[in-house]
């Protein structure tokens, strides 16, 4: 058992015993509430936005911020750390959950978190399947397929329309942007929320993205990012973070004002 908790132990993490309290709003509708464990390490104390007036016209473009398929405007970031409970030199954490809590806009109208959620997921397939490749990831999955296309040209027999799928998707997998088909539902302090997952084989960490309707052009979002740098096994350790995730949800609350 000791040699079992060496393995797949670790300390630091989220202790629920020592949490903070923060909220804002968002328009002077709608007030956030976040009731979430002190970052471990501690983070530098930022300046305090208390209102986002995000359908103020032209605030959102002019505050927005890009990464890939995303814009949005930050709300709030949390990170929280995990090392073994023996350390090793040049080991580093067995792993890290962070939260990042945004504004995004819709590209079209939505009247419920059903629509919600297709439209997230329609966004998404779109901007890594488009046609037109452009800078900040979009089209990276054609620009994938157009590299197979040509792998096939310079061949002395090219590739069949077969072997090109089974490369396409080999390719996706490993590297691309997998297709998002499906989201569910779920409920947190009596708000509604949608949930799907976003994860790439490339990388050492999947991401868990919640979010919920402010109005019919907005929405808020709430991702989770879980990485991994560890050689043993990530069983144990997602278990928890998984569960953690579940208890951050529960900390946060929606309320009209």
């Amino acid at each position: 058992m000791l040699i079992k908790k060496i393995l797949h132990g670790y300390r630091g993490g989220l202790d629920f015993n020592n949490t903070i309290t923060e909220h804002c709003y968002l328009d002077k509708k709608i007030k956030l509430t976040l009731n979430f464990p002190i970052c471990n390490p501690k983070k530098s104390k930022k300046i305090d936005i208390k209102n986002y007036p995000y359908t103020e016209s032209g605030w959102f473009d002019k505050n927005h911020n890009q990464i890939a398929h995303y814009k949005y405007v930050a709300i709030h970031e949390s990170y929280w750390f995990y090392w073994p409970i023996i350390r090793f030199p040049l080991s580093g954490e067995l792993g890290d959950i962070r939260v990042n809590i945004t504004i995004s806009k819709l590209g079209s109208s939505i009247t419920n978190n059903d629509e919600l959620g297709f439209s997230i997921l329609e966004q998404y397939n779109d901007y890594y399947n488009s046609p037109i490749i452009e800078k900040l990831g979009k089209g990276y999955n054609t620009e994938i397929f157009n590299k197979i296309e040509e792998e096939s040209r310079h061949r002395a027999t090219s590739f069949s329309d077969e072997e090109k799928i089974e490369w396409f998707e080999s390719r996706i997998y490993r590297s691309g942007f997998p297709k998002l088909n499906f989201f569910d539902k779920c409920i947190f302090n009596e708000t509604e929320w949608i949930k799907y997952t976003e994860k790439r084989c490339s990388e050492l960490h999947k991401k868990y993205v919640y979010a919920t309707r402010l109005n019919n052009n907005y929405y808020l979002n709430v991702a989770f990012t879980l990485s991994i740098n560890m050689s043993h096994s990530d069983t144990y350790w997602y278990k928890h973070a998984d569960a953690a995730v579940v208890a951050l949800m529960e900390s946060i609350r929606l309320d009209n004002h």
